[in-house]
C-alpha cells in the first residue's frame, strides 16, 4: 500500500467556483497537504519538488490520483456491461456463487473498484444491503466519491452504486466487529492484488491497494459473520487450500469462485 506524503491540488480549469474549498476539505479527510500548482510545471515536477508519493487532483468529474505507477480515477468499468447483460436476461458467475436475491445482505471484503459490489447491489435491490470494505484510504476515498457521484447510461446501475456503503478499514478489523449472521454471504477477491500484466489501469491501482494475502483468520471470521463465504481466484487448487468445496465458473473462464459453507 502506498506510503508517503499525499498532496491535493486543483485542476487549472477549475480555479474558483468553490473548488479550492473542496480541495482543502479533502486535505483534512486524507491527512494530506494542499499544493499550489505553478503554471509552468508539470504534475511529475510538482510531485518531485514536494516529495509526494501521490497527488490527488480535483477535476470536474472528481478526484484523479497520480503516482509513480500512473493515474487513477473511479469508473464503473465492467459493472456497466455486466448489469446490461443481466438486465437482458444474461447470467453472471459471481451472482451464481453468491446465491443472493432481492433483500440479500452482502459484505465485500475487497471492495477495490466496486464492480462486484455494484453487481451485488443490483441483485439485492433497494431492500438489500451491500457493504464494501477497503483498507487503502486513498482507494477508498476515490471509489467512495465515485459511488456517490458517478453517472452511467443506466439509471438502475446508478441506483445500485448509491446503495453501496463503502467502509475504510481492513477486512479483519471490520469482521471482528460484526455480530454473528450480520450478512448472508461474505466475498473476497484476492486477485485484486495480482493484476494482469500489461494492464495499465491495474498497474496504476496496485500501489494504492493493500497487498496482504487472504488469511485463514479472515475466512474464519467471515464464517461467523455469514453462513457462506465466496472467494475468487484463478486456481481451483488455491481455492481448495482455503477450504472451498464448491466451485462456480465457466469451462473456459480465467477465474473461478470457490464456496465455503459454515459447518453446523
Amino acid at each position: 500500500m502506498l506510503q508517503g506524503k499525499i498532496g491535493i491540488t486543483v485542476a487549472r480549469n477549475l480555479r474558483g467556483s468553490g473548488a479550492l474549498e473542496q480541495a482543502k476539505a479533502w486535505t483534512q479527510s486524507l491527512g494530506a497537504v494542499y499544493v499550489e500548482r505553478p503554471h509552468n510545471k508539470t504534475l511529475p515536477e510538482v510531485m518531485a519538488e514536494q516529495g509526494l508519493a501521490a497527488l490527488v487532483v480535483l477535476e470536474k468529474d472528481g478526484p484523479r490520483i497520480h503516482s509513480a505507477a500512473g493515474t487513477f480515477a473511479y469508473h464503473a468499468g465492467m459493472a456497466v456491461l455486466r448489469i446490461e447483460q443481466l438486465v437482458q436476461g444474461g447470467k453472471d458467475h459471481f451472482l451464481n456463487a453468491l446465491g443472493v436475491g432481492e433483500g440479500g445482505r452482502v459484505l465485500d471484503c475487497t471492495l477495490g473498484l466496486a464492480s462486484d459490489a455494484a453487481v451485488a447491489s443490483w441483485a439485492v435491490g433497494a431492500g438489500g444491503t451491500v457493504v464494501g470494505v477497503e483498507a487503502s484510504s486513498l482507494l477508498h476515498f476515490a471509489v467512495d466519491y465515485g459511488l456517490k457521484h458517478y453517472v452511467t447510461k443506466w439509471p438502475v446501475l446508478d441506483e445500485a452504486l448509491r446503495r453501496i456503503k463503502a467502509v475504510q478499514m481492513t477486512a479483519e478489523a471490520y469482521l471482528c466487529q460484526c455480530t454473528p449472521d450480520s450478512f448472508d454471504v461474505v466475498y473476497f477477491d484476492p486477485m485484486f492484488r495480482h493484476p494482469v500484466q500489461g494492464s495499465k489501469a491495474m498497474e496504476a491501482l496496485r500501489p494504492l491497494s493493500l497487498e496482504e494475502p487472504l488469511s485463514p483468520q479472515a475466512v474464519e471470521l467471515a464464517l461467523k459473520a455469514a453462513p457462506k463465504v465466496v472467494i475468487k481466484e484463478r486456481s481451483e487448487y488455491i481455492l481448495r487450500e482455503y477450504g472451498c468445496t464448491e466451485f462456480v465458473g465457466g469451462k473456459y473462464s480465467r477465474v473461478k469462485f470457490g464456496i465455503i459453507r459454515r459447518q453446523q
